[in-house]
């Protein structure tokens, strides 16, 4: 019997996503995107499971990301994609990992770190072409290639950029994304090859499919905005718990804080041990839906912080520690992160990454 409350990591999922994205772009190289403790499905176990399929390289966020994967036996290329800050840089000098490079001062900071250290830094230039958020403008690219050109520590090897609107392929904005990326990367020298632009959405629009790499963020997991690929992906992600308690309870009930759900007509309540602490949204409050027993129940009332209240009505002789899936699949129905998201009025990756770091997370293939 698993624990009051489990999240469920099957990391197997993970390299079938992959692998489904290998197939579809075959020209690029699909990098995955493990930021945030791989969107809170463990970090260390994901990358070493694709590690294992053949993923090379690896793209995280920061240098604690990076020091996680090699202290955890990670052999492959790690690409840091937020860059290193200067108090950093020795840290990640001998960690042979390719750091993201965003300003003329970040620039000449790791070039005396490297002359300190006596080593050499691969970098990849950020390049903004249109989030406003870090990274050379694309007429400011002549101007760091001189100053690359006078600095033989650090190495040039890619350049990336980020699109906005991935999911609108004729979007204005995504048009002059790509457009300002090609006019970046045809200033560069062909040393520069790890040229990466697309993630999730990008890549299923096909925005820039001669590119050579191509980052696997939220498609990694098993989501996507593109509502035709849904099936071909698998969700890795799990979230269970089990019945605390039956309560039957007569007509004109008030359930929960504020007395937001009153029962119409005598019912009985599941009360479950979730709530806003475990990563569960708050938001959710009589939005949402549990799976007992194979069938969808609504939630009654406001989510509290570690118990939610479930209509159950319509389930007899119910019984306290019956499962609950309340993410993930349980006999023929589902309940994905991409409804929960909706309901809670913000994004898959969110759900995720919250309900990731809880305390009871069992990750296996």
């Amino acid at each position: 019997m698993f624990p009051q409350s489990e999240l469920v990591i099957e990391t197997g999922k993970l390299v079938h996503n992959w692998k489904f994205f290998r197939r579809f772009q075959p020209n690029s190289q699909i990098v995955p995107v493990l930021k945030s403790d791989a969107y809170g499905h463990g970090l260390p176990q994901a990358a070493l499971a694709l590690e294992k399929a053949g993923a090379d390289p690896l793209a995280v966020f920061n240098l604690g990301e990076a020091e996680v994967l090699r202290q955890s036996g990670l052999r492959a290329s790690i690409w840091v994609l937020e860059g290193i800050l200067p108090c950093d840089l020795a840290a990640a000098a001998h960690l042979q990992i390719t750091m993201a490079c965003w300003s003329f001062e970040q620039a000449e900071a790791l070039a005396a770190c490297a002359r300190r250290e006596k080593c050499h830094c691969k970098i990849h230039l950020k390049i903004d072409t249109g989030m406003s958020r870090l990274g050379f403008l694309p007429g400011q690219i002549p101007e760091i290639l001189n100053v690359l050109q006078s600095v033989p520590e650090l190495e040039l090897t890619g350049c990336f950029s980020h699109l906005a609107v991935s999911a609108e392929a004729q979007h204005p904005l995504t048009l002059q994304q790509l457009q300002n990326f090609r006019q970046a990367v045809s200033l560069l020298p062909d040393s520069c090859s790890e040229r990466h632009l697309c993630a999730t959405n990008g890549i299923l629009n096909q925005l820039a499919p001669e590119l050579p790499f191509a980052r696997l963020g939220i498609g990694l997991y098993g989501y996507s905005d593109e509502p035709g690929f849904a099936s071909q992906l698998q969700p890795a992600m799990t979230f269970r718990s089990r019945i605390l308690s039956v309560k039957e309870l007569p007509e004109g009930s008030l359930v929960s804080y504020s007395g937001l759900y009153q029962l119409p007509e005598a019912g009985r309540l599941a009360v479950i041990p979730v709530g806003y602490a475990d990563g569960y949204p708050r938001l959710l409050s009589n939005r949402v839906e549990v799976l007992i027993r194979g069938k969808r129940v609504p939630v009654r009332g406001r989510i509290c912080m570690g118990m939610l209240m479930a209509d159950a009505a319509s389930l007899p002789d119910l019984q306290p520690g019956e499962e609950v899936v309340l993410l993930g699949r349980q006999g023929d129905e589902c309940i994905s992160a991409a409804e929960l998201a909706d309901k809670a009025g913000t994004i898959a990756h969110e759900i995720l990454c919250n309900l990731g770091k809880h305390p009871n997370r069992r990750i296996g293939d």
